[in-house]
């Protein structure tokens, strides 16, 4: 259980770089996140990635990864790693994470309206 934290950790710090760089991954779920034998993360699958330097965007990439995290790994508290790593590496990460919680509240909006 701690390897799976320090690899997620590892993963918040990659996509605060990727983010730093302008580089939106655009389908972040756990099928895009391979492990080695030595639990290190590599993220893939960069097919619908693209440049922003919009903090509306690195949220929503968050956002996706928070979702598909949840739905899927219910009982571990990965995106709370995630964002620790996150917020270590990124130098933008204040306002990419104020907009985390705008398209947090927009999610929750969409699926209680239905």
């Amino acid at each position: 259980e701690a390897n799976i934290k320090t690899a997620m950790v590892d993963v918040g710090k990659s996509l605060g770089q990727l983010h730093d760089a302008d580089v939106i991954h655009g389908d972040l779920t756990s099928s895009n996140i391979m492990l080695s034998a030595t639990m290190a993360p590599s993220l893939i699958d960069f097919g619908l990635s693209y440049v922003s330097s919009m903090a509306e965007d690195k949220a929503v990439d968050l956002y996706v990864l928070e979702r598909a995290l949840e739905s899927t790994h219910t009982q571990e508290k990965l995106m709370e790693a995630v964002l620790e790593g996150y917020k270590q590496s990124s130098r933008k990460q204040d306002t990419t994470l104020t907009k985390l919680a705008d398209v947090r509240m927009r999610g929750r909006k969409r699926v209680m309206v239905g």
